[in-house]
């Protein structure tokens, strides 16, 4: 079961946590590989080829030799995900801070009032480009979200005999340590409960949030948002969510074992940006001046709707990010004209997109093969400021893409480190992922590391630079537009002299 369960939940979101395949390498090459990686340590995606052996994109080069004693701005990067734990250890002091109200970003999941997006694509949209991957995509998310409730169900049951033999209806830390558990399942379950214990003011509240009002939350959510029949009010508010607010406090995880995407996934995007720098702690972000905007609009239990999507672009273009990152995707768009117009105003304020590519190693020229947001417009035009990234591994082979990758001639800009990424999660620890949601925000961060030193440079030129300067390789030659890596150190050589 916990296997089956972890195949579904690191799905979500273009699939942060796939895994990577090393067939074809012969032992001794992979032995000498996972050598050169446990000295490379957690920040591979910084490091130089030719110097540590690694196909990083030269980030600290790019320090060491370019930008010691240089003055920089500060880069607001909006990161348009699954919410951020504001309370991590290497990521408070980089947190945007709306200085209106104190908050770091905006929280797009309130009430649930629609459906998910799925449900009107399935009932008015039969007829539709890449309808055939719809239901697909339905019963992919009613089955995760089945198996997480299931997994829950499984955990309050254990939880409840813990409490029962420790005789206590709310019982204390100190009982909770004390307590002798009979069996490993019983272990698992007291080891989540004592970690997000201080989290909570004691332990009914824990026990409400990371499981009653989950499994009422996510019960909710199969008879409303995912119940396929459709009233007359659904089909003209199909995706309402009822709003927006300053409260992104983080999503309870459920008393699960497993990877989920509320608040893991985001967290780890922002760590990939901007973790600080040279602290002794964590991993290095590869942008040393930028501040995470925290946009939420997906978490355990609903599924990121364009209805939001457009509002979160807007909100982060007038509060003035100049670079945003998204690491998520559909195989179809609901709602594709508001999206196309929030991209068409982000273009208009000099603000430069970055989007994952996808991780269902398919070719993205071939129009079937449709992943949204797109640059493309519905109209045919292309958003000059937006890149999309592809994910590429350490190696520098023909496996230098990653086999789970979405590639595309036309449609793929460039690729970026996304396997084996260390980056930041919930409650100050870390963990290694693979997948283009990785690669997204290594581009995200180099663009703004461009614009914090070179703040003159447009959004469409940052995208020029990045595009010109990648390190090209035949393994990247019909994969992608540019053909290659991204590079940080030939960038920012590039930028300083770029007219």
């Amino acid at each position: 079961m916990r296997n089956l369960v972890l195949a579904f939940l690191v799905a979500i979101i273009t699939s942060s946590c796939s895994q990577s395949s090393s067939s074809g390498r012969k032992p001794d090459e992979a032995d000498t590989l996972r050598a050169r990686m446990a000295q490379a340590g957690p920040n591979w995606q910084n490091l130089d080829l030719q110097s540590d052996g690694v196909f990083g994109i030269s980030t600290e080069k790019a320090y060491d030799r370019l930008l010691k004693n240089k003055k920089a701005a500060t880069v607001i990067v909006a990161v348009i995900d699954s919410g951020i734990d504001t309370a991590q250890e290497d990521l408070g002091s980089v947190l945007w801070t709306d200085p209106v109200d104190g908050s770091h970003g905006r929280n797009y999941i309130l009430k649930e009032t629609g459906k998910e997006d799925f449900i009107p694509m399935l009932a008015n949209k039969m007829n539709a480009s890449g309808y055939g991957k719809i239901p697909e995509d339905y019963n992919f998310h009613v089955r995760r979200l089945e198996i997480f409730m299931s997994q829950l169900k499984e955990s309050k049951k254990i939880l409840e005999w813990i409490v029962k033999n420790i005789g206590k209806k709310n019982p204390s830390a100190e009982d909770l340590r004390l307590y002798q558990c009979r069996n490993e399942e019983e272990k698992r379950v007291l080891d989540l409960v004592l970690e997000r214990l201080p989290w909570y003011p004691d332990f009914a509240r824990l026990r409400f949030y990371e499981v009653d009002h989950l499994l009422d939350l996510g019960q909710y959510h199969l008879d409303h948002g995912l119940n396929m029949k459709m009233t007359a009010q659904d089909t003209v508010q199909s995706a309402h969510t009822g709003g927006v607010d300053a409260d992104i406090s983080y999503d309870a995880l459920g008393l699960v074992p497993d990877p989920n995407v509320a608040p893991e996934h985001g967290t780890h995007m922002a760590g990939i940006i901007a973790a600080v720098r040279n602290n002794g702690i964590g991993i290095n972000g590869i942008a040393d001046h930028a501040r995470i905007m925290m946009l939420k609009l997906s978490n355990n239990i609903r599924e990121m709707r364009n209805e939001d999507l457009a509002p979160a672009i807007r909100f982060a273009v007038d509060h003035g990010a100049q670079v945003i990152s998204m690491s998520f995707g559909k195989a179809f768009s609901l709602h594709r004209d508001a999206v196309d117009k929030a991209v068409e105003y982000a273009m208009s304020r000099n603000v430069l997109l970055v989007h994952s590519a996808g991780n269902d190693g398919m070719d993205l020229d071939v129009d079937s093969n449709s992943f949204f947001p797109s640059a493309k417009y519905l109209d045919g035009r292309v958003a000059p400021a937006w890149i999309t990234v592809g994910a590429s591994g350490y190696q520098d082979d023909s496996t230098l893409a990653a086999s789970f990758s979405n590639y595309g001639h036309r449609t793929v800009d460039v690729f970026a480190p996304g396997v084996q990424i260390s980056s930041t999660i919930p409650h100050s620890r870390y963990v290694s992922w693979d997948g283009t949601s990785e690669a997204a925000p290594v581009v995200a961060g180099l663009a703004a590391l461009i614009r914090s030193y070179y703040p003159q440079l447009s959004a469409i030129q940052v995208k020029e630079i990045i595009m010109e300067t990648v390190v090209k390789r035949e393994a990247l030659k019909n994969k992608c537009i540019s053909g290659g890596v991204v590079n940080a150190y030939q960038a920012l050589k590039l930028a300083a002299g770029y007219r």
